[in-house]
């Protein structure tokens, strides 16, 4: 065991993955629906990890700030994008340090981005409509030497799924399903 993740499990999870491809896939699905105002509901749906369904049930709010129209009952969206990107390395960071044999005390990821509304409201046809860059600090202690963490840094942002999503190009497909309602 290290870093609170056991490490016989770990190695033997990579070796199943190498050797039954299929192993590797993983579904996923959330559904959101809209309470009032800006405020969202967030449901998991069931995950799919290789072959294996795995149950989920859990829901989180999201919604604006009084100042962007909302009643501040959760995170808005960018916050949780935020969160959604820093847990996903802070995944890959614990993993990468606990198969390099690292022992790590603690680790602590802080975001910073700023987002211009006017691309959102459609006031600037030059300004981003998403945050034109994300900058963060990851404070560690453990260990490695100061080489070996940014390393273990690269390789963290290499193979996280969210920041590789955030840093590539990713199709996104949808459709509309409508009902009209009857006045």
């Amino acid at each position: 065991m290290r870093n609170s993740i056991p490490t016989a499990a770990l190695s033997e999870f990579v070796n199943e993955v190498s050797e039954t491809p299929e192993e590797a896939m993983m579904d996923y699905g959330i559904e959101i629906n809209w309470e009032s105002g800006t405020r969202s509901r967030t449901e998991t749906k069931p995950m799919k990890i290789g072959p294996h369904q795995v149950s989920r049930s859990f829901s989180w709010k999201s919604d604006e700030p009084r100042q962007l129209m909302g009643n501040n009952h959760g995170p808005n969206p960018q916050e949780l994008l935020l969160s959604g990107l820093g847990s996903c390395m802070m995944v890959s960071f614990i993993t990468g340090a606990t198969a390099a044999g690292i022992q790590l005390e603690s680790v602590t990821i802080d975001f910073d981005a700023t987002l211009d509304l006017r691309g959102f409201m459609g006031l600037s046809t030059n300004t981003a409509v998403g945050f034109p860059d994300i900058s963060y600090k990851i404070h560690v202690t453990g260990d490695a030497t100061s080489k070996q963490f940014e390393e273990l840094h690269r390789k963290s942002v290499a193979h996280s799924p969210n920041a590789q999503t955030i840093l590539n190009p990713v199709g996104l497909t949808g459709e509309i399903i409508s009902t009209q309602i009857d006045s």
